[in-house]
């Protein structure tokens, strides 16, 4: 097993790609300007995280629908998409919009979660005022019965 993580294969006539499915461990390939049709040979490379296939003759991207770790893939400007490779892009894309919708459901959860707080804080604290209204008009009342008491008494 060849234990290589980067191929540039870029503007070059390379046609075939059997050769690197045997590098397992290859996690960037730049292909752009090549002219690769087949790209099933990369189907077991599960480590494949950037594609850069640009302004190739790929018919067919079936086969790496399975990869989940993509990071960064570009298949701009085939001669011919299939409709295979249009539900490969759309489910990439799908991916990714569902991580944003999730990221902004949990931001908006975060800011539901402290205006629940900022709530509570504001009711406790208007409890707190409360007491303490009615803790000095106890007093008031205290005094006002002893300066009544006071008066009666002279």
């Amino acid at each position: 097993m060849i234990n290589l993580n980067t191929l540039e294969i870029a503007s070059t006539k390379v046609v075939d790609l059997h050769p690197l499915q045997y590098l397992y461990k290859l996690v960037e390939i730049s292909a752009f300007e090549a002219c690769i049709i087949d790209v099933s040979p990369l189907a077991k490379l599960t480590q494949l995280k950037f594609l850069n296939f640009s302004n190739n003759k790929i018919t067919n991207a079936e086969t790496l629908k399975h990869h989940k770790n993509f990071s960064k893939y570009e298949f701009s400007d085939q001669e011919v998409p299939t409709p295979d490779e249009l539900t490969f892009y759309s489910k990439i894309l799908s991916v990714h919009s569902s991580h944003k919708q999730i990221r902004k459901i949990q931001a908006e959860n975060r800011v539901s979660k402290i205006k629940e707080s900022m709530t509570h804080q504001k009711e406790y604290i208007k409890l707190k005022i409360n007491e303490q209204i009615r803790a000095v008009n106890q007093n008031i009342e205290i005094w006002a019965q002893f300066i009544q008491n006071s008066n009666a008494d002279q």
